[in-house]
């Protein structure tokens, strides 16, 4: 669900969700992966989604069936987002740069930062259930998380045997470049009231990919 910033007493930026559009299931799981980002499992309440999807509340069960069902959609839906984002960003790198390993790496990690911005609840939801062991962060590992990042580790092992990111541990590069990408977004309402800036925005999130794409490899 996109996010905007609105200005409070003291011109600092309050965050305020968007009203939902599109189809009555897209915005369910729209509001849904916001709810869940904001709350955590237990503490979202279907009512508020659907409140928040502008949706009624059998809806949710006409569509998922119950709360642990609509968990696993929307994180679903967002996972096939983000893994649709970066095959487009790497596929035009291919057809733009041949076999320029380090072009489709930034193109992949540019990709990555994008959504990001347009998603940071699920940054938030992420940080949020990778914290602790229990059968959603393994049903999260298992289904979404270790077939991407059997994608991502290929793509990282080439680039480092190549020279173009450094000898690291796969581990430590995996987290790092996870936390440099999405720790602005995760913590968007932190960085809004220290700085006044909204990293959501267009300008913002390209600037933070070129920081990202500039620190992990270099120079072009």
């Amino acid at each position: 669900m996109a996010v905007r910033r609105a200005r409070g007493r003291a011109g600092r930026p309050r965050w305020k969700a968007a009203a939902p559009e599109g189809p009555a299931r897209e915005r369910i799981l729209a509001a849904a992966l916001e709810v869940f980002a904001e709350q955590g499992f237990d503490g979202a309440r279907t009512r508020e989604i659907a409140e928040r999807a502008g949706a009624n509340l059998g809806l949710l069960t006409y569509y998922f069936g119950g709360k642990e069902p609509l968990w696993r959609a929307a994180v679903s839906q967002a996972f096939e987002e983000l893994t649709t984002e970066i095959a487009a960003v790497t596929a035009q790198a291919r057809s733009q740069a041949g076999e320029d390993e380090r072009a489709r790496l930034e193109q992949m990690l540019r990709g990555f930062v994008r959504f990001l911005a347009r998603r940071p609840e699920f940054m938030r939801l992420m940080n949020d259930e990778s914290k602790r062991d229990g059968p959603r962060m393994r049903w999260l590992a298992d289904h979404h998380v270790k077939p991407l990042a059997g994608v991502i580790a290929g793509v990282f092992e080439r680039a480092q045997l190549r020279g173009l990111v450094p000898s690291i541990p796969y581990v430590s590069l995996h987290y790092i470049v996870l936390g440099a990408a999405g720790l602005l977004f995760s913590q968007a309402p932190e960085c809004a009231y220290l700085t006044g800036i909204d990293p959501t925005e267009e300008a913002v999130a390209e600037a933070h990919a070129d920081a990202l794409v500039r620190l992990l490899l270099g120079p072009p």
